[in-house]
C-alpha cells in the first residue's frame, strides 16, 4: 500500500509541476505606448499591446507566462545566457541569429513565422520635405533620433548613420525634433501608420511621417538556445501560433490601447 501511495503521490506531483510551470519572456523596461506601458521593472495591470501579445503567445506552451522587464541592452544577454526563455528579436535580413528562431526545411529563418516591422521617419512639417524623399539617402549626413538602447538605433549606427539615442522614449524624441536638435525621429512599428494618430494628438500637424520607410526587418519571438533544446515542441507551437495569430491579435490589442503614444 505504501508503494502504491508513493506512486500516486509522484504522479500527482508530476501533474501539478507540469501545470504550474512558468515560462519567462523579457521585454523593454522603457515606456513605449501602445506597445509597452510604464518604466522600470514593475509590470502594470495594463502592460501595453505588445506585452499582452507576448502573454497570449506563451500560453501556447501550457505554462504560465511570466513577463520580465529589462533594460533593452540586457535583453540580448539574458536571452543568450538562458536567464530568460523568450524575447522579441528584431533581426535585419541576412543577419546571423544569436538565439533560436523558426527555420524552414532548408535551415534558414522562416519569415512566415516572424512579424515584419517597418522603421518610419517623422520630420518637421515646416521643412516641407517632398513625399519622394528617400530616408536612407536623405539622412546619410543628417542626425536621426532613436529611442535609447533600441536595436533599431544600434543597427542604423552600425550602417553608418548618425544616431542620437540619448532620450529614452518617443515623446522626448519628438520634442527634440521640434527643437531642431535632430533632423528626424525614427521608430519601428507594426504598420507604417501605427504612430500617426498619437503623434498628431500630441503635436498636431507639426510633425509628419515620410511616406517611404527607412527600412524593414523581421521581429521574431525568439527562444533561448537552452530552452529550445529542452522544449522543442513547445517552442514550435509558440512559433506556429505567432505565425497564425500575432498580426490580428496585435491589431485588436492596439485598438484597446489606441489613444496611447507610439
Amino acid at each position: 500500500m505504501k508503494v502504491l501511495a508513493t506512486a500516486a503521490l509522484l504522479m500527482l506531483c508530476g501533474h501539478v509541476c507540469a501545470s504550474d510551470c512558468v515560462v519567462r519572456v523579457a521585454y523593454p523596461d522603457r515606456d513605449r505606448p501602445p506597445y509597452y506601458i510604464g518604466n522600470g521593472p514593475a509590470i502594470p495591470a495594463a502592460p501595453g499591446a505588445g506585452a499582452e501579445l507576448l502573454r497570449q503567445a506563451l500560453r501556447t506552451t501550457g505554462c504560465t507566462p511570466e513577463l520580465v522587464r529589462l533594460p533593452p541592452a540586457r535583453i540580448k544577454l539574458a536571452l543568450t545566457n538562458g536567464s530568460i526563455d523568450f524575447a522579441l528579436v528584431d533581426l535585419p535580413d541576412n543577419e546571423t541569429p544569436y538565439s533560436a528562431l523558426p527555420l524552414t526545411a532548408a535551415g534558414v529563418p522562416d519569415a512566415r513565422r516572424g512579424m515584419r516591422v517597418t522603421a518610419v521617419v517623422y520630420v518637421r512639417a515646416a521643412d516641407a520635405l517632398p513625399a519622394s524623399t528617400v530616408p536612407r539617402d536623405y539622412f546619410r549626413n543628417r542626425i536621426l533620433a532613436s529611442n535609447q538602447s533600441s536595436s533599431l538605433g544600434d543597427q542604423l549606427r552600425a550602417d553608418g548613420y548618425k544616431i542620437d539615442d540619448g532620450a529614452a522614449d518617443a515623446f522626448s524624441n519628438m520634442d527634440k525634433l521640434l527643437l531642431r536638435r535632430v533632423d528626424g525621429f525614427t521608430i519601428a512599428v507594426s504598420r507604417p501608420d501605427a504612430a500617426d494618430t498619437a503623434i498628431a494628438g500630441r503635436h498636431g500637424a507639426s510633425l509628419v511621417r515620410l511616406p517611404i520607410p527607412l527600412r524593414t526587418s523581421t521581429v521574431w519571438l525568439s527562444a533561448s538556445t537552452a530552452y529550445h533544446q529542452q522544449h522543442g515542441e513547445q517552442v514550435e507551437a509558440v512559433w506556429n501560433w505567432w505565425s497564425e495569430n500575432s498580426a490580428r491579435r496585435l491589431a485588436e490589442l492596439m485598438r484597446v490601447y489606441g489613444k496611447a503614444a507610439p
